[in-house]
């Protein structure tokens, strides 16, 4: 949804990390992968092949240089891939907490973004429902 206003190179440290995230819980769900691969079409990377999965902490470190509005990017777009599958495993709870204090983000501002995607979540699957309702 936002990740347009990342620049190329952001974008493919992105992808890197959300394909690490969806590891988090020990599996590759349909639901995440759908998300994942909007990801790489609204990023003009269709079929990107994420090449960094052994160097993430590399990968956070760069995204971790990158201006504050899109390290809230980066949160919303990786909130939208954990929660895709309707879970938040301790294992990705743990990892949103290293990668905030890695982005010198507020914790209250990471707890606003993960409500506002959930909310987001929420008033799509309503919409679904709305759609399909006789």
């Amino acid at each position: 949804m936002f990740l347009s206003d990342l620049n190329a190179n952001e974008q493919e440290l992105f992808l890197d990390l959300a394909y690490y995230v969806m590891g988090l819980n020990q599996e590759h769900k349909n639901a995440e992968i759908d998300v994942f691969d909007s990801y790489t079409h609204e990023c003009h990377k269709p079929g990107y092949e994420p090449s960094r999965q052994s160097q993430i902490d590399f990968v956070i470190k760069e995204l971790s240089k990158t201006k504050l509005s899109n390290k809230r990017i980066i949160m919303i777009e990786l909130f939208g891939i954990m929660l895709s599958d309707d879970e938040f495993c301790a294992n990705e709870a743990n990892f949103v907490d290293k990668l905030t204090e890695k982005f010198e983000m507020k914790a209250y501002m990471v707890k606003r973004i993960k409500r506002w995607v959930e909310g987001f979540n929420d008033m799509v699957q309503e919409g679904y429902e709305l759609i399909s309702r006789k």
